[in-house]
Parts: C-alpha cells; sequence; structure tokens
C-alpha cells in the first residue's frame, strides 16, 4: 500500500537535503548538460525536448527560441477552446443594483480584448452593478492561462522570461477592478518585450494602466505627488535597493557622480523628485478631470497636463528646467535610469540569478553589465544579455535552483505529457498554500527568487500535495492518460520505470522497485495489460510522483 507517509519521508529527506553544502545536492541533482540547460530555459525539460535540442544543438536551440514571436498559433487555439467557470450567488448592491446568481463556463476573452471594451468594469453607481467576480475576470483569465501557456508554449525561453519579468515589474492583479480590468493588457506588453530593449519595456510599463493602478501613480498630481511608483522604479525596477544611499549621505552634492550630473546612487530628494517628474501620468477611465473635462475611456495611458508639477526638478544630479513638453520630465527620468551602470548591474544580475544561481559570479555579472549597456539602443538588448549569459561558460554548472511552486507544477505537467484545461483556476489556490500567488503577489518586489525562501516546511510540504494530486480529476488542473502500456510485452516493473524515468531517470529503476511490489504483487514481472487501466494509472501517477520528489526533478 502506498501512503502519504511514504511521500513525507522523500519529503524529510529532501528538507535534510536543503541544509547540506550545495556541491552534495548538485551531485545527486545533475542530469545530463542538455538537460541542465533545458531545465534552466524552458519550464522543464521532457523527452521529447531532449531529442529536439540534440537535434538543433545548444546555439541552434537558443537562436530559434529567440527568434519566436509571441504568437504561437498552436497556443492560441488552446487558449481560444479554453473554458473558465464562473460562479457567484443573487446579490445587490448598496446603489440599489441586483444580479441573479450564476454559474457557468466562459472563454477566456479578455486575454484579446480591447482595453477600451473593460473600462466598464470600473463603473460603479446606479444602473452599472455587478458581482466583483466579473470585474476580477480579466485577472482571472491570465492567471488562467498562466499554466496552459507554461505547459504547452514553443515558445518557452520567451515564457520563461515572461514570467521573470512579471516578478521583476511585479503588479498584483487582484488589488482592486482597476489592476483586474487591464491586467491582460499588461501580460502581453511583458511578453512583448521579453527579448526588447529594456529602456522600451520601462516606458510601457510605467503607462500601463496597470502598474499606474497598482502602485497608485494613476492619481498623482502636483502638490503633493504620489511617491509609491518613484520609489520602486529606483529600488525595484532599476538601481536597486543597495544604491539606495540615503543612510550614507545627507546632501545630493555628496553622492559620488551627482556633481557631474549622474549620481551612483539615489536619496529620498531623488525619490521626491522622480514622482514630481512623473505627475500627471494617469489612465484613459472616464475619470472627473474638472468642470465639464473627463478622462477619455480608451482604457489606455493618458496624460493630464494640469496635474503635472512644472516647477525645476534635480535627479541623480541632473537640473531639470521648468516649463518642459508634456511628459518631457518622466521620459528623460527613463532616459537616465535605463541607461544607467547601477541598472544594468542590477538587472543583468537577476537575470543571472533566474537562469542559473542565487549567487552568480561577479565576473559574469560584470561582463553581462558591459553588454546590456553596449547595446542600450538595440531592439534585441536582453536576447542579446540572454545569449552572452547562456553561452558562457558559467552556465555549465551544477543546478542548484530549486523549483519555485509554479515552475514545479508546470515542469511535473511538461514531464508527464500532461494537456492543460484549468477550468476552476484551482492549482491557484494549491500554490498559494505554497507561498506563491501566480501573477497577484501582494508586495511590488516580486516572488523571491532564492532558494532559502521556498525551503520552510509549508512550501516543501505542498510540493508532495502538487506531486501527489497534480492529475487528479478533483484538483481540476491537468490530465494525462497514463494507463496504455508501451508494448504488449512490457512488464509492471519497466512500466513504472518507464513513467519515472520521464522525470528523473537517474531514479527510475529505484523506484519501479520501491513501488512495484505495492501495485503489481507477484505479478510485478508479468506483462502489466492484464491489470485494470484505473490500476495502471494510479500506478503510472504514483511513479511520477515519486521521480518529482527526487533532487534530479526538484533542481534545475
Amino acid at each position: 500500500m502506498i501512503t502519504r507517509r511514504m511521500f513525507h519521508t522523500r519529503l524529510l529527506a529532501l528538507i535534510a537535503a536543503s541544509v547540506v553544502p550545495f556541491p552534495k545536492i548538485a551531485a545527486a541533482a545533475t542530469g545530463s548538460p542538455d538537460k541542465v540547460w533545458l531545465n534552466r530555459l524552458t519550464f522543464g525539460a521532457t523527452p521529447e525536448a531532449l531529442a529536439q535540442f540534440a537535434e538543433m544543438g545548444r546555439e541552434g536551440w537558443l537562436e530559434w527560441q529567440l527568434s519566436l514571436p509571441p504568437g504561437d498559433p498552436d497556443l492560441d487555439g488552446m487558449l481560444a477552446a479554453a473554458r473558465l467557470r464562473i460562479s457567484y450567488p443573487a446579490g445587490s448592491d448598496e446603489d440599489g443594483n441586483s444580479w441573479e446568481a450564476l454559474d457557468e463556463m466562459r472563454p477566456l476573452s479578455a486575454l484579446t480584448a480591447d482595453p477600451a471594451d473593460l473600462v466598464r468594469l470600473l463603473d460603479w453607481g446606479p444602473g452599472k452593478g455587478m458581482e466583483f467576480s466579473e470585474r476580477a475576470r480579466p485577472a482571472q483569465e491570465v492567471i488562467a492561462a498562466a499554466p496552459i501557456r507554461a505547459v504547452h508554449a514553443t515558445a518557452q525561453l520567451r515564457e520563461v522570461m515572461t514570467q521573470f519579468w512579471h516578478d521583476h515589474f511585479n503588479v498584483a492583479s487582484g488589488k482592486d477592478e482597476s489592476t483586474a480590468a487591464f491586467f491582460p493588457a499588461y501580460d502581453a506588453m511583458l511578453r512583448g518585450h521579453a527579448f526588447g530593449n529594456f529602456r522600451t519595456m520601462l516606458g510601457d510599463v510605467a503607462r500601463s494602466p496597470a502598474m499606474l493602478y497598482y502602485l497608485n501613480n494613476a492619481d498623482s498630481a502636483a502638490s503633493p505627488a504620489n511617491e509609491n511608483y518613484a520609489r520602486e522604479l529606483l529600488e525595484l525596477h532599476t538601481l536597486g535597493a543597495r544604491n539606495y544611499l540615503n543612510d550614507r549621505y545627507k546632501a545630493w552634492r555628496e553622492v559620488p557622480g551627482a556633481e557631474a550630473g549622474q549620481a551612483e546612487g539615489y536619496l529620498d530628494l531623488d525619490v521626491y523628485e522622480v514622482a514630481r517628474a512623473f505627475t500627471g501620468w494617469s489612465v484613459g477611465d472616464g475619470r472627473w478631470l474638472a468642470e465639464g473635462e473627463e478622462a477619455p475611456r480608451t482604457g489606455r495611458f493618458h496624460h493630464v497636463a494640469r496635474w503635472h508639477d512644472p516647477y525645476q526638478k534635480r535627479i541623480l544630479g541632473r537640473e531639470f528646467p521648468p516649463n518642459r513638453a508634456p511628459m518631457e520630465d518622466g521620459e528623460e527620468v527613463l532616459d537616465i535610469l535605463a541607461r544607467h551602470p547601477a541598472t544594468a548591474a542590477f538587472v543583468t544580475e537577476k537575470i543571472a540569478r533566474r537562469l542559473v544561481a542565487d549567487d552568480p559570479d561577479p565576473a559574469l555579472v560584470q561582463r553581462l553589465t558591459g553588454v546590456f549597456l553596449a547595446q542600450a539602443g538595440a531592439p534585441d538588448q536582453i536576447a542579446q544579455v540572454i545569449r552572452a549569459l547562456v553561452l558562457s561558460p558559467d552556465f555549465d554548472t551544477p543546478p542548484t535552483k530549486l523549483r519555485r511552486p509554479f515552475e514545479f507544477l508546470a515542469a511535473f505537467y511538461r514531464a508527464a505529457g500532461a494537456t492543460v484545461e484549468n477550468p476552476e483556476n484551482a492549482y491557484h489556490w494549491q500554490l498559494s498554500r505554497a507561498g506563491w500567488r501566480q501573477h497577484d503577489f501582494g508586495p511590488p518586489t516580486g516572488h523571491p527568487d532564492r532558494l532559502a525562501a521556498w525551503t520552510g516546511a509549508s512550501s516543501l510540504n505542498r510540493l508532495v500535495d502538487l506531486a501527489l494530486y497534480g492529475l487528479d480529476d478533483w484538483f481540476a488542473t491537468a490530465r494525462a492518460d497514463l494507463a496504455e502500456p508501451d508494448s504488449d510485452g512490457e512488464t509492471g516493473r519497466a512500466f513504472l520505470a518507464r513513467h519515472a524515468a520521464r522525470l528523473a531517470p537517474a531514479a527510475a529503476d529505484g523506484i519501479a522497485d520501491e513501488l512495484g511490489v505495492a501495485f503489481f504483487g507477484d505479478t510485478l514481472d508479468d506483462p502489466v495489460a492484464g491489470v485494470p487501466a484505473g490500476d495502471r494509472q494510479g500506478a503510472a501517477q504514483t511513479a511520477l510522483a515519486f521521480a518529482a520528489l527526487t533532487p534530479e526533478f526538484l533542481f534545475r
């Protein structure tokens, strides 16, 4: 009999492994060099992907992935066919509106909707009632699409980097109906810029309604400006917290480089001035602006000139004259930050941390920083940084990055050959129990990307649940038909080993021996075709689950 205790035995072994020196873990986790490559650059190596990778070669595969556009006809077809349940009871609101109970499956129509068509979700008042699930629906659709994209996209590297940029430019889509309504456009924008130019992406993030609402800049007007976006722009999006120098310098002139017009870091004074530069950067959501004046209902960026603080400013030592052209202050701030050496070092180190190791070699980061700065005007700046990283000797190192919960589940489904349907968004709640909230992580930092953040007992315990139940019907996320033997003569032992080998080839025979008697008893070495299909399915799922909890699969 297979018990949950057996899975927790593996969990305890994993917890123990998480506190031993990395070389010991890496020795257990190391697969083939090609598999390590794919695990870092995709949401999980599969036998099919490994065969394709071997045929194309490393550089050929990388260039193919970097050349793939955001659109994917096969994936677009899956998303068009997907359905997500929306269900709520009858209710009413304080404006006298009421609605009937609803329980239906709907297509993911918000993914491709014109943002102007979603402005209505922000409307409140008499005659404009709707249950809040309707207002939050666009964000829920992006959340529903996330595992479909991660598992089935041909452009795997673009999906990996899109997730990276979501964490770097984090927006909690469930903050309110405003962030939710325009989150599909935000997701599409990040996917489109994943390999592009950082300055271009930085500007589109700054003008994105989802970000403007999330960090409160949509309402920022002169006297006083809201500082939320300005602070995160400096601390999280560009220069990084290590270049916040307020504890070392009290006056702007004291900061190295400031008097020459490019301070090495920033002070609170810079935050205040950056906030002033972005006053008036708002959203075309129909809001009241002044007597007889409303913002257009475009669902896109809208600059409100009357809200802008036009007076002189000083940012990172550079003087900004007064009364400039509309948006010139904010655009110059973005120009400065996108080409700043501190931004280059901060962003490239984060990319290396995501794709290689928690603490990438400083010499590697320095080389990537040089590429980032040298290609600041290139339309494929980020692709060139990725290429320099992946083709570096530093990329050929043992795996030491633990798969985070979303990555674990996606890799599990890919290796199992599962089809993701996700009709309930049930996976989202399951991952939240492990500390992962796909597209809805509250703090602007985004999900942490260091091993220590994901080795707590609660997070690891949930990996057992994902492995054990992720293919069950009640989990309502994915299905995989695993019961068919590979051949008429395939034995129970070979059947178990074959499934385990999709995730952990080195451990497959041991897993087959460990599970064999419990599932097949004395017929372990007989053809498995005579075993009922339901029993074969259960045996295969258990073999996959055991393999998922080996270091060979857990680390990427």
